[in-house]
C-alpha cells in the first residue's frame, strides 16, 4: 500500500513509482535484506523523479508492505513501513497495530506529551516525519512475524483509519470471511464516514502455517 502526497498528480506518480520499484527490487532478491533494500530503492526512484521534474518537486509517498519469506524450513511474514500507512494483525479476536506512524503526533505520544486519544485529533497528526522520496535515503521499519493459522493481516492507508474506529475495523475483520470482501467493506465504511482522503485496504489471511 502506497499513499502519495504532494498534490494530486505528484502523489499519484510517487505512489506508482514506489510500488513498481518495490516489486522489481524484491523480485530480484526475495529476502528480508532484499525487501528493505527494495524499499530504499523505491525511495531513491521517487526522489530522483522529483529532482528531474520540477512539476513533481516535493512529492513523496508512504509505503507499508508484507512479504512471505522463506527462512530455513519455515515461512516468515515480513512487514516494512515508512510513513503513516498501517499494518494490523487480527489474532484470536483482537486487533493489534504492528506498525508505528512516522508522524509529528505519534512522536509526541512516544515522548509522553500526548495521549493516543489526543493524537487522533491533533492538528498536526497528518504531518509526516518520514516518507519515501523526500530525501535521498530513508530509514525503514521492519517486523518479522511468525504466521499463525487463522490470523488476518490488514494493510491500509490513513484514509481508512481516520474515518473508521478500531472497534468497527475489528468487527468487519471478524465477521466477513472473504478477505477481499472484508477490505471492500472497510473502504465502503470509510467513504460512508466522510471519505476525506484516499482509502486503500488489503486484507491477508493465513490459511496454512508452520507449527509454532
Amino acid at each position: 500500500v502506497a499513499d502519495g502526497m504532494g498534490g494530486h498528480a505528484g502523489g499519484e506518480v510517487a505512489a506508482s513509482i514506489a510500488i513498481q520499484a518495490l516489486e522489481a527490487g524484491f523480485a530480484r532478491k526475495p529476502t528480508v535484506v532484499g525487501l528493505v533494500a527494495a524499499v530504499q530503492e523505491a525511495n531513491r526512484a521517487v526522489w530522483q523523479a522529483g529532482v528531474e521534474d520540477q512539476a513533481l518537486r516535493g512529492m513523496g509517498t508512504t509505503v507499508v508492505a508484507a512479504a512471505l519469506i522463506k527462512s530455513g524450513d519455515t515461512d516468515r511474514l515480513v512487514l516494512v513501513n515508512v510513513g503513516d500507512s498501517r499494518a494490523y494483525r487480527f489474532h484470536a479476536g483482537l486487533l493489534a497495530q504492528l506498525s508505528v506512524d512516522h508522524s509529528v503526533a505519534e512522536e509526541l505520544v512516544a515522548r509522553g506529551e500526548l495521549s493516543e486519544a489526543e493524537a487522533a485529533v491533533h492538528p498536526h497528526r497528518h504531518i509526516l516525519t518520514r516518507a519515501l522520496g523526500v530525501a535521498p535515503a530513508v530509514e525503514v521499519d521492519v517486523w518479522d512475524v511468525a504466521p499463525v493459522e487463522g490470523d488476518r493481516f490488514l494493510l491500509c492507508s490513513d484514509g481508512l483509519t481516520n474515518e473508521v474506529v478500531p472497534d468497527l475495523i475489528t468487527s468487519v475483520l471478524a465477521t466477513i470471511r472473504d478477505p477481499h470482501s472484508a477490505a471492500e467493506r472497510l473502504v465502503d465504511l470509510a467513504n460512508e464516514s466522510g471519505g476525506n482522503d484516499n482509502i486503500t485496504a488489503v486484507a491477508l489471511d493465513v490459511l496454512i502455517a508452520d507449527p509454532a
